[in-house]
């Protein structure tokens, strides 16, 4: 009986090793995280790398600002629960060999664990905050119910222009009122489909946001999300 068991998990493993190994191929991001020296990157601080020719006063400056925007994420969610690598870089090369395409800042998560790659045009309070919020939402929604879509894409990206306070996508005020642009009634559920959108449609930021707004209005509030969150429940 052994001898077959063996032989199972060390197809297992292979199987697993192998998968990891594509999608550290296809992200070079993944490959930045797993050996940040070998993408020309320097330890700054505790779960923060940055391009090694990144002065001091920079890698000082972008620490405090990864402090702030944790604390703003904080007055949402509370005690943090992500565990995070960021990998920022000041110049488009770095950011290339990271994977960067034009985009500010992206985040890969599963649960958790996430690793957030910053490019030199998303070194700012709000970008980061936006960020960071992405990796506490999908702390609380747990691997499972992330890869199973419980919350949909739109609302994700909506709730962290909110939490980030965005005003590239969101009026002063409350509530309703802060709605730039009305929510068209089939904004993207999956993270494909809000990025092929997102490429063609600069409003959509706003619309997402605006459909969040809507939704806490008819149940309760933004803190309710928490609520649903801690409960399981989709979202929405």
């Amino acid at each position: 009986m052994m001898r077959p068991l063996r032989t199972v998990l060390i197809a297992l493993l292979s199987g697993a090793a192998l998968g990891l190994l594509a999608l550290m191929w296809f992200f070079p991001v993944l490959r930045g995280a797993a050996c940040p020296p070998c993408a020309g990157l320097e330890r700054a601080e505790a779960g923060l790398w940055v391009e090694a020719e990144m002065p001091e006063h920079a890698r000082a400056a972008l620490a405090a600002q990864i402090r702030a925007a944790r604390g703003r994420v904080a007055t949402f969610y509370g005690a943090p629960q992500a565990r995070l690598i960021v990998l920022a870089c000041m110049s488009e090369a770095c950011d290339r060999r990271l994977g960067g395409r034009g985009a500010a800042a992206v985040t890969y998560s599963l649960g958790a664990r996430s690793v957030v790659r910053i490019a030199p045009s998303g070194l700012s309070p709000v970008v980061l905050t936006h960020e960071f919020a992405h990796t506490e939402t999908h702390a609380r929604l747990g691997i499972f119910a992330q890869i199973t879509g419980r919350m949909a894409t739109w609302f994700d990206e909506g709730l962290s222009v909110l939490i980030s306070n965005d005003p590239q996508y969101l009026h002063p005020g409350f509530g309703r009122g802060r709605c730039l642009v009305p929510p068209a009634a089939d904004l993207p559920r999956t993270p494909r489909s809000w990025a092929r959108q997102a490429a063609r449609d600069p409003t959509l930021y706003a619309q997402a946001a605006c459909a969040v707004l809507l939704w806490a209005e008819a149940n309760g509030g933004l803190a309710q999300i928490r609520s649903e969150l801690a409960a399981g429940r989709r979202l929405p």
